[in-house]
């Protein structure tokens, strides 16, 4: 049995929504694979949606995500901004996941050119900088916002879906987009990949499908982040960060 950790970063996930993406998550990974979802320890944000709320997540993530890590054989960042991928390779020694670095690469292996659809207008340039840190800007040929605030999304909006086979048809149309994929893991677990793949004629990639399959892999194979791309830090300068009882500024008064 492979045991991934699907752990979303951000706090205030209603409990019904959690199992639902647990047992989503479990039904898209082959038998030998369990997914248990674990939201991070707070504070931290609602949603992620700005550079700040990503900033503000990655705390927690690295606190629990160190709490849990001897329990799971890989972990998947819960967010499609994959915030604080490079903190948890070094943290971690099983296997971690980001859903946007594995998702693109995958837009990039099926076509020569992809579009992203993103949830809001705001978060469009936060989008291109990625397709930039994976150095696959000229292939992504736009990014497109379907008007969606994380904490809205609902599996069975239709007009959701259909604000994502709009957008999804304008960017294979007029931009030569020959790929899409959702750039949101709440807009991956509606799952209506299918459907909105067929309606728009060209592949629309699952990131939540993607990415678990990838830790399940990598971790039956044994393969991991490389220690000397994400040498492991200092743990004696982390203090507090991955301590069971933090102290405050109070304790120490």
């Amino acid at each position: 049995m492979v045991d991934v950790c699907y752990l979303v970063p951000g706090v205030g996930l209603p409990d019904r929504e959690k199992e639902r993406r647990e047992r989503v998550a479990n039904e898209l990974t082959p038998g030998h694979v369990e997914v248990t979802v674990i939201e991070a320890d707070g504070p931290g944000p609602t949603s992620i949606e700005s550079a700040v709320e990503e900033l503000w997540c990655t705390v927690g993530s690295m606190q629990t995500a160190h709490r849990v890590e001897s329990k799971f054989d890989a972990l998947v960042i819960g967010c499609f901004g994959d915030p604080g991928i490079r903190g948890l390779r070094e943290l971690l020694s099983i296997p971690v996941i980001g859903p946007a670095e594995t998702t693109i690469h995958t837009a990039a292996m099926v076509a020569d050119r992809f579009t992203w659809l993103t949830i809001l207008n705001e978060t469009i340039p936060m989008s291109h900088e990625q397709a930039h840190e994976h150095h696959l800007s000229e292939r992504c040929v736009s990014v497109r916002s379907v008007d969606a605030p994380v904490e809205s999304i609902d599996h069975g909006d239709d007009d959701l879906v259909e604000r994502m086979v709009r957008e999804g048809k304008a960017a294979v149309e007029e931009d030569g987009a020959e790929a899409l994929f959702p750039g949101c893991m709440s807009l991956s677990f509606a799952q209506r990949h299918d459907e909105i793949a067929e309606r728009v004629g060209v592949p629309f990639l699952d990131p939540a499908s993607l990415a678990l399959e990838q830790a399940a892999t990598w971790a039956r194979h044994g393969v991991a982040q490389s220690p000397k791309t994400y040498p492991e830090p200092k743990f004696d300068k982390l203090g507090d960060l991955l301590s069971e009882t933090p102290t405050t500024a109070a304790d120490d008064d």
